[in-house]
């Protein structure tokens, strides 16, 4: 009788780390395959090309220009933070603009100004360029894998507020929202 216990316990505990295991959260399939670094900082590798260079590191950001050439596909992207599965944070604050630089043709109509592109690739060195006007020094990434994010669907406040009312929300809600088109 102990013994059943003790299976079942072990059976449980295998359950549940196998679930803790693989519930964490992972990168997107194309990224997974490429060993990169994902915790260096921008700052770090701009400061220091020498030392990174062909080390492949995961960075991502929004999408601010996109140029096909012969030899595949340029992308000049505003560095953001990555979370733990990879999606490039929404934030203000970058640390500055990066190139990436892949051998393949991605069109530019479906990779377009705004969305939000991973890369894992290797390190090229530093390359100097232009903002508009401006002279900047870019970080330049030769892309191994790129991973294009699907845009976000906005959905607009809809005259529904939770209360005890349920449907109708709280008493006198059709003053500030007008008479539902049923009625």
């Amino acid at each position: 009788m102990l013994q059943k216990f003790f299976i079942s316990v072990k059976f449980f505990i295998l359950v549940i780390s196998l679930f803790f295991v693989f519930s964490c959260a992972t990168l997107p399939k194309p990224l997974q395959d490429i060993p990169s670094l994902k915790d260096v900082p921008f700052k770090v590798v701009k400061d220091n090309p020498d030392k990174y260079k062909d080390i492949s590191l995961l960075w991502g950001g929004r999408i601010t220009n996109c140029i096909n050439t012969q030899d595949g596909t340029v992308f000049e992207i505003l560095h953001l933070p990555l979370d733990r599965e990879g999606y490039p944070e929404e934030t203000d604050a970058s640390e500055g603009r990066f190139i990436v630089k892949s051998k393949n043709f991605l069109d530019c109509a479906v990779y377009s100004k705004g969305r939000l592109l991973t890369v894992a690739g290797r390190f090229k060195g530093l390359q100097e360029g232009k903002i508009d006007t401006m002279p900047y020094i870019f970080p330049v990434i030769e892309a191994q894998a790129t991973y294009l994010w699907k845009k976000t669907k906005y959905y607009p406040n809809y005259y529904w507020h939770p209360s005890i009312w349920f449907w109708y929300g709280s008493p006198g809600w059709w003053f500030e929202y007008g008479y539902p088109p049923w009625w």
